[in-house]
């Protein structure tokens, strides 16, 4: 077990001198390089697999939450310069994804007032990210964080039921399994204690896997079928 010595840098920030971690400052650096890694390519996936289906390729919900929470800890509260960094390039690519969104949204329901709904649940996002950092002393967003991973784990096989294999791959569901497991086991060992977290971590592992069968099961149906565009 590894013994960590935190200095306190802000007044609610929730530090703890020497809080006993689980693994040592090196394996977490590569648990966060890991998730980072992992995480990045899944939002290049997203990227690409949206355009090349013409779809978007996240939940609404999830873009909405994802890029107003990259965006509140990038600007306003960032905790962690390396962190900072990954969460800025993050949020660069969730920017990309929120215009195929508006685009591709607009393009498949023209009657449908996307813009006035995407950035009222930015809004609503964005508060509700500041009040539960503030509320619990939460100033590294671990609780929405995975809040948000959660939800999305959710909406993307929703999605698979609704939209087939449009904007999803096989491909985007494993990295987002990875670099979650990765951001997981961090969390953990700096937290071992949180039962909230705790509980997040292993839900959000069993719908990542539920959702990696689903989207496995659907991609060998294709397989078999000539005349539908296999996405892997």
């Amino acid at each position: 077990m590894a013994n960590h010595t935190y200095k306190r840098k802000s007044p609610g920030r929730m530090c703890f001198l020497n809080m006993q971690h689980l693994f040592s400052q090196r394996v977490e650096l590569l648990l966060l390089l890991g998730m980072a890694f992992f995480w990045t390519i899944t939002y290049i996936l997203v990227i690409y697999k949206s355009y090349q289906d013409r779809t978007s390729g996240m939940p609404t919900a999830a873009i909405c939450a994802n890029i107003t929470w990259e965006f509140l800890f990038s600007f306003i509260l960032p905790f962690d310069p390396l962190q900072q960094i990954i969460t800025v390039i993050w949020f660069f690519l969730d920017c990309i994804i929120l215009l195929q969104c508006l685009y591709y949204s607009k393009k498949q329901n023209p009657s449908f007032p996307t813009k006035t709904v995407i950035f009222s649940l930015m809004a609503i996002a964005l508060l509700l990210h500041y009040g539960i950092a503030k509320e619990f002393h939460d100033l590294e967003g671990k609780y929405s964080a995975f809040g948000i991973n959660l939800m999305m784990s959710i909406l993307f096989i929703r999605m698979l039921m609704i939209k087939n294999f449009q904007g999803q791959s096989t491909s985007i569901a494993y990295f987002k399994m990875i670099g979650t497991l990765c951001i997981s086991v961090l969390c953990y060992s700096q937290y071992p204690h949180s039962l909230l977290l705790t509980m997040l971590y292993i839900l959000i592992f069993i719908v990542d896997v539920v959702y990696i069968v689903l989207i496995t099961h659907k991609s060998e149906n294709l397989i078999y079928k000539p005349n539908k565009i296999i996405a892997k």
